[in-house]
């Protein structure tokens, strides 16, 4: 063979050369055996106590809080409360211009006084007619008009009281008090500024002040259908905040709606229910959400597993248990098991797993969080 040839044929059996590596690295990899246990995915079978819990989102909120308005139209003179103060019942908040109302007072103070000298007149009408009947100089019709006169002049100083109460009413709600011991956590108006009567307080329908007692604080929760059975007035919670890390708080469930209500953006109804903190510090604060975990049950001394651990197939329940091979290596194999009380995080193992084996969890496939294109 000729050295040209053979070096058309040398890239030939460098490329042969290298396929047959590959496929010999291939079959190698299928006949390999299982692929190895990944430790950071083994967990371990524990004993002790389970509580069993409904996990939801709230909000703190005061139990009591009172969004101040106004009964009458006016300009505010005043606003003698600033946001975070604290106030007591009946402290005066906010004055509102008292200029037109004094003026009504003092018309209905007037009409009063004409009304009053009106009745008093016909009533001394009412008796000159009287006498006059009596002598028989006066015709008895007159004494009855004079009586009718008398009627529509008492009614009209009546009318002319209640004026002048309404007016005075009117004056004095131009003066705002707080309606209870608290704080003020919101402040929408100043002075000069003009504000409206009943449901909005302000051209933008806000109140004017709010003010609430901070000493007594609860987290307000919705619950489904399912859940809100399993709730009871005094059953304990814990509060976890992501504004407080590291920190704690206990509450006690108060209150629980006996009828479901829509929610805006939610399609289905919900019920819900308040529970009251233990105790309360100056960090958590109105507004705030908090994680709640709502007990309802204690199970001491059982064996757990996460819930990532167990999965369902025909009716079954499952878990991947670690077990050491003929080799001295470890493997796998499924075994059936029997499960108990759970929560969000662990359920209860009544038979099938003991303490202390090793079992393998399933994390959830990354597939769902792929971008589908």
């Amino acid at each position: 063979m000729s050295a040209r040839r053979r070096r058309r044929l040398w890239p030939w059996l460098i490329a042969a050369l290298a396929l047959a590596g590959i496929g010999a690295v291939v079959v190698a990899k299928a006949s390999g055996g299982p692929p190895p246990i990944d430790p950071a995915l083994v967990v371990t079978a524990k004993r002790g106590d389970l509580a069993v819990e409904i996990l939801e989102t709230g909000r703190i909120e005061a139990r009591e809080k009172v969004e101040i308005k106004s009964k009458v139209a006016g300009q505010v003179a005043e606003v003698l409360a600033d946001e975070g103060a604290r106030i007591a019942k009946d402290q005066l908040l906010l004055v509102l211009d008292p200029t037109d109302n004094a003026r009504e007072v003092a018309r209905a103070e007037a009409e009063l006084a004409r009304a009053r000298a009106a009745a008093a007149f016909a009533k001394r009408v009412v008796e000159r007619r009287t006498a006059g009947v009596e002598a028989s100089v006066t015709p008895s019709e007159d004494l009855d008009l004079a009586k009718h006169e008398l009627a529509e002049k008492t009614i009209a100083v009546r009318l002319a009281e209640v004026a002048l109460s309404a007016a005075r009413d009117q004056l004095r709600y131009t003066k705002i008090y707080s309606p209870l011991d608290g704080t003020v956590i919101q402040r929408n108006i100043e002075p000069g500024e003009v504000v409206t009567p009943g449901v909005q307080s302000t051209f933008e329908g806000k109140a004017l002040l709010t003010v609430a007692d901070l000493s007594t604080l609860v987290v307000k929760v919705d619950l489904n259908q399912i859940d809100v059975a399993k709730v009871a007035p005094g059953q304990p919670a814990t509060l976890t905040l992501d504004a407080l890390p590291g920190k704690t708080y206990a509450a006690k469930v108060t209150t629980i709606a006996p009828a479901s209500v829509k929610l805006e953006g939610r399609e289905v109804d919900v019920f819900p229910v308040e529970a009251e903190l233990s105790q309360v510090d100056g960090l958590i604060k109105p507004g705030m959400t908090a994680d709640v975990r709502i007990r309802l049950d204690h199970r001491p001394g059982v064996v757990s597993l996460p819930i990532e651990a167990v999965s369902a197939d025909g009716g079954k329940q499952l878990v991947t248990r670690v077990v050491d091979g003929p080799d001295g290596k470890p493997t796998t194999e499924q075994v059936e098991v029997a499960l108990g009380a759970r929560n969000d995080r662990e359920v209860e193992i009544l038979s099938g797993v003991p303490e202390g084996a090793r079992v393998l969890i399933n994390p959830p496939s990354a597939a769902e969080n792929e971008t589908k294109m």
